[in-house]
């Protein structure tokens, strides 16, 4: 250790954390400004490094490209670089500032900074990447232990979760993977402490902080539990007190026979925005906090002596409740602001049209003729289907690299005449056959807009020039769109037919998306940001995001300016569209607040 940390007398167990809140929030928001200004330095350096390869962008679907040039190497280390800095910032910094309260320093801002920078550089050894590599891939997946704020969101796509799901082996592979990183995550929860305060290499600090755990692991258990506990009764106090005034006035704000007032309906926007922000900020200090704990905790169990935060003197504790009281008063004097342009920050309408996935998602069988009458029945605006091809040269429409699933068989398509797979029986509609794409076009019928996937290993460019003759022979160039996952297929319609519609369906984007060359951009639900939508739009993209098939999700999505979703839950998301034109004031505050809290107190 740096220095011997002396004990209080008598420590006070929840003022230090209290007190510690307004530094927090002054170093979260000053780190926050200089991180914004780092990382667009590096995001123009990354930019140019992928411009320099001759490409716009880096996507799921074309990212080989970056290992075949040393400017694409440049931009792998840019990447790196800024996962370091995203990771001084948001861990090193409360870490640092933690260890300065501890020894009873005075935390000096700037130091703090530049102590979290260079530590950065710890992380850029073979161990060190390894802690990066699971503080910003694993733990947001499985949601145990640290995160930055860069890949907080990240998470598996839908369309691999279902392929883990459906394969019991590879369930329960995953699950113990899970249960695997989950038991790393909480015995190397001092690992970064080692390496931050100690300055010890990360395998060793990761070494440290298993026996760490091991002796003291019901200690620190129960450590962990109080805090959290602690932590949620005060935040429970606060939100309560805070909601005193707002609702005070909503109930002297009822105007005759039950109508609603001015005052009424601007104090319901009161209320509900109190709370949220309340909630807001209790679950944005709560990790900050517990990182503090952490430290706290760290420091006892190394040393094996206890160990307290010490107090500020009151007087900061007055300016800290004055300067809040004011942020509380300039929120609820901003509802009247809100109410009176609700319609223009809380729009009514619904935007995204409706698509169903392989067909009509779970409301008919997948790729199926049935399945895309079902959703031309059901009003969608466009419906999805996978093609292959066959070992004699035809189009079938199917999603897995075999037929077991939906037919039992383990053939795949590439494997099989157009007769063998007419024979296969399906499992989910056996008075069906698999269909061609040239019965899947009729039975479409240009009333309904036909997203046709280039799938699995026979999408090559042969399929791009068949799909695109077949299209022109039958007239059908303004009723579909061909979409992959593959970039290069995509790139290839777009240079050589570019009267043909395009999509691309991509999970992971890095650079310029306006540099893509395709009509529709297809975004997994976690991608599929307002800041991507609005960047896509801007450069001539329509949006499409895939697949939100839960309710919340859904009605995130179809309130959001994204052209259209692809979802499997056809009925309910045409029942939630329904339902979304008759929503209460109530109800689309609530929706805004839920979908994007960022933005509620700006005009689109």
């Amino acid at each position: 250790m740096l220095e011997k940390i002396r004990k209080n007398k008598k420590p006070s167990k929840v003022l230090p954390y209290l007190q510690s809140i307004p530094e927090i929030i002054l170093y979260e928001a000053v780190s926050k400004l200089i991180l914004s200004g780092l990382v667009f330095l590096l995001k123009l350096l990354l930019q140019w490094s992928i411009y320099k390869t001759g490409k716009a962008s880096v996507s799921s679907g074309d990212f080989f490209f970056l290992f075949t040039s040393p400017y694409g190497w440049l931009a792998i280390i840019t990447t790196l670089i800024i996962l370091g800095v995203y990771f001084a910032f948001d861990i090193n910094i409360i870490v640092n500032y933690a260890g300065e309260k501890l020894k009873e320093r005075p935390a000096v801002l700037w130091k703090i900074i530049l102590e979290s920078m260079a530590e950065a550089a710890r992380f850029f050894t073979p161990g060190g990447l390894l802690v990066l590599l699971y503080v910003t891939l694993i733990t947001p997946v499985i949601g145990v232990g640290y995160s930055i704020s860069l890949t907080d969101n990240l998470y598996i796509p839908n369309f691999i979760s279902s392929v883990i799901r459906a394969n019991p082996v590879y369930n329960v592979l995953f699950i113990i993977f899970e249960i695997l990183m989950i038991l790393t995550g909480i015995f190397g929860m001092f690992t970064i402490h080692g390496m931050i305060i100690d300055h010890v290499p990360a395998i060793r600090s990761f070494s440290r902080s298993c026996k760490m755990v091991w002796k003291n692991f019901w200690k620190i258990f129960t450590e962990l539990l109080l805090f959290s506990l602690k932590f949620f009764l005060i935040s429970l106090g606060i939100i309560t007190i805070m909601e005193i005034i707002p609702l005070v006035c909503l109930a002297l704000s009822s105007g005759p026979s039950g109508k609603l007032t001015y005052l009424n309906e601007c104090s319901v926007i009161a209320v509900t925005i109190v709370l949220y922000l309340s909630f807001l900020a209790a679950v944005s200090l709560y990790m900050p906090l517990l990182v503090m704990k952490l430290t706290q905790l760290y420091y006892r169990f190394s040393e094996e002596e206890k160990v307290t935060f010490t107090t500020t003197p009151i007087m900061h504790f007055k300016y800290m409740v004055l300067t809040l009281i004011c942020l509380y008063l300039a929120v609820i004097g901003s509802c009247f602001y809100i109410y009176n342009n609700f319609d223009l920050i809380f729009p009514l309408e619904v935007k995204s049209n409706i698509i169903g996935h392989r067909g009509a998602g779970n409301d008919g069988s997948e790729n199926t003729v049935g399945g895309i009458i079902k959703a031309r029945e059901l009003g969608c605006y466009g419906t999805e289907i996978d093609i292959q091809r066959t070992r004699d040269g035809y189009y079938i429409l199917n999603h897995d690299a075999n037929f077991k699933r939906v037919a039992g068989d383990k053939r795949k398509p590439q494997d099989m005449t157009l007769e063998e797979i007419r024979s296969l029986t399906l499992k989910a509609s056996p008075n069906e056959k698999i269909p061609t794409v040239e019965e899947a076009l009729e039975a479409a019928g240009n009333e309904i807009i036909l997203f046709i996937e280039l799938k699995g290993d026979t999408a090559d460019r042969k399929m791009c020039d068949d799909m695109v003759a077949l299209l022109k022979e039958r007239n059908a160039q303004d009723s579909c769109v061909l979409i992959s996952l593959k970039y290069n297929l995509i790139e290839y319609i777009e240079d050589t037919y570019p009267e043909i519609n395009t999509g691309y369906l991509a999970f992971i984007t890095l650079g310029d998306v306006g540099g893509l060359k395709c009509d529709y951009l297809g975004l997994e639900e976690e991608t599929a940001t307002t800041g991507m939508i609005i960047t896509a739009h801007s450069s001539g993209h329509k949006v499409m995001v895939w697949t939100p098939n839960g309710e919340a999700s859904q009605r995130s999505f179809l309130l959001s300016d994204a052209d259209a979703i692809i979802t499997d839950n056809l009925t309910k998301a045409k029942e939630l569209e329904e339902a979304l034109k008759d929503r209460t004031l109530f109800e689309r505050l609530a929706d805004r607040l839920l979908s994007d809290p960022k933005s509620i107190f700006s005009l689109k």
